[in-house]
């Protein structure tokens, strides 16, 4: 595999690949030289000003949101020979950025870990959909879901009535 690098590389990247004295040995060990080679700490601090500032935007999905936090994270571990966030702290930045709503229904339950803290977010967030579907509905037919249940409980009166008559 690591004799096909030079035909995607070019410029700069091709030249340095050409005039390093030994080849890597592996995979990682290309990845570690690459990027020792490429990167500076202006780029790590970047990226890491990036991840504590992701926000879940009004109109995005959680899994949206967690796309771009995972690829952030997945950046940041690639430039840091040593683990840069916690667990726990990146559990707390995950928490942190989603939408209003879901922060306060995924605290309250103060899961232990990332996978926990998605799941709940994804279901609040399905609740929240699922609720502003009901409310939709109830506007298209222009009552409320108490007015709507009242109209039912007189209908099945009268069809009770008509039954208990005949």
């Amino acid at each position: 595999m690591l004799k096909a690098i030079p035909y995607f590389l070019q410029g700069t990247a091709s030249e340095w690949f050409e005039n390093l004295e030994a080849l890597p040995e592996d995979w990682e060990a290309f990845k570690t030289a690459f990027l020792e080679q490429f990167t500076d700490n202006n780029t790590s601090i970047t990226l890491q000003n990036w991840f504590q500032n992701i926000k879940q935007k009004p109109s995005e999905s959680v899994m949206t949101y967690l796309g771009k936090f995972n690829k952030l994270l997945r950046r940041i571990r690639q430039l840091e020979t040593n683990e840069y966030y916690s667990n726990a702290q990146i559990l707390d930045q995950f928490i942190a950025e989603l939408k209003d709503k879901l922060i306060k229904k995924v605290c309250s339950h103060a899961p232990e870990d990332l996978a926990t803290a998605i799941q709940q977010a994804k279901n609040y967030e399905m609740a929240i959909k699922e609720a502003n579907c009901t409310e939709l509905v109830n506007l298209a037919i222009g009552e409320t879901s108490s007015a709507a249940e009242e109209k039912i409980d007189q209908l099945t009166k009268k069809v009770e009535n008509y039954f208990t008559n005949q």
